[in-house]
């Protein structure tokens, strides 16, 4: 047990000058003290280098960085730059519009602290807006709020509690992070859910947290994970393989997430390109177990991915 380790906030932004100081006034705020926040900027053309900077001023343990030019543009890789850069025992990911309460990393280095071996942290989460007052939004009870000992027991009760947690909800080990690999730096859609099933396959179980919060904005017309287009379905798809070939390969199913997720995700699609549902049947009404292994090592070829 380390006292009071460092932990890594890392945060990905582009142009959000309007949003991202409620973001860092919210990493400021926090009862813990030990930690360093990276911002990677991939690439900004509003004001947003000037807002951050204002942080620089104010406190040390903010760091502002830019994407390397000779790296694929978005999110992901700022991610993947921003763990190369960071130095934490713990790992926080944070996008630059969300907010986590004061006392979030607090009690999830407390109790990741008194447990052995590679546990991820949780925590309760809300939806606001701009409209919003945190203090009076009304919390939700969901099933998957508490601690399991078997990871599969989480993604059950994960299912049945809209299927998502938001990223930065979580508090990860760095070597959990590390052994896990990378952000899929190619892929747009669903990349956290492709992510945590990783990290979810390398984990010991899952350790809630009753007093931290995290907080999701509602999405804006920004938002680039509406399945806007084609290729915007095909990644969707394509992330839902991964997660459920890696899910078959640990478990030998894929398991009810995956199941309730795919019918989810082709009620969305149909709406707006039922021919793309029928060109994928295979995927959304049932892939053989035998020939999930070659459509991971598929995937992950035409991603250039190596986990």
């Amino acid at each position: 047990m380390q006292e009071n380790p460092l932990v890594s906030i890392i945060i990905p932004t582009y142009n959000r000058a309007d949003l991202i100081s409620q973001t860092l006034d919210s990493v400021l705020a926090q009862t813990y003290k030990n930690w360093e926040c990276i911002v990677v900027d991939d690439g900004s053309t509003d004001e947003t280098s000037e807002v951050v900077q204002r942080f620089l001023d104010k406190d040390s343990r903010f760091q502002y960085h830019h994407r390397p030019k000779n790296r694929l543009k978005g999110a992901n890789t700022c991610r993947n730059y921003g763990f190369e850069l960071s130095k934490g025992k713990y790992i926080q990911w944070l996008d630059s519009d969300d907010l986590i309460g004061q006392e979030k990393i607090d009690e999830q280095v407390a109790i990741l602290e008194k447990t052995r071996g590679l546990f991820i942290a949780t925590c309760k989460w809300d939806y606001f807006s701009d409209c919003s007052d945190l203090h009076d939004l009304k919390e939700e009870v969901r099933s998957v709020y508490g601690s399991f000992f078997e990871i599969k027991d989480f993604l059950e009760q994960l299912a049945r509690s809209e299927g998502f947690f938001p990223p930065h909800a979580y508090l990860l080990p760095r070597k959990l992070v590390y052994d896990s690999g990378t952000w899929l730096e190619y892929l747009q859609i669903n990349q956290d859910g492709e992510y945590f099933s990783r990290i979810f396959l390398r984990c010991k179980g899952v350790l809630f947290s009753e007093r931290s919060k995290a907080y999701y904005r509602l999405a804006t017309s920004s938002n680039v994970s509406a399945l806007s287009n084609k290729e915007k379905m095909i990644q969707a798809v394509d992330s839902w393989k991964l997660i459920e070939a890696n899910f078959v390969l640990r478990f030998g199913s894929a398991t009810s997430l995956v199941q309730i997720s795919k019918k989810y995700l082709a009620r969305r699609i149909s709406e707006l390109d039922p021919d793309f549902i029928r060109e994928n049947r295979l995927f959304f009404y049932g892939e053989k177990p035998k020939t999930i292994a070659s459509t991971l090592k598929k995937i992950k070829n035409k991603f250039r991915f190596k986990f």
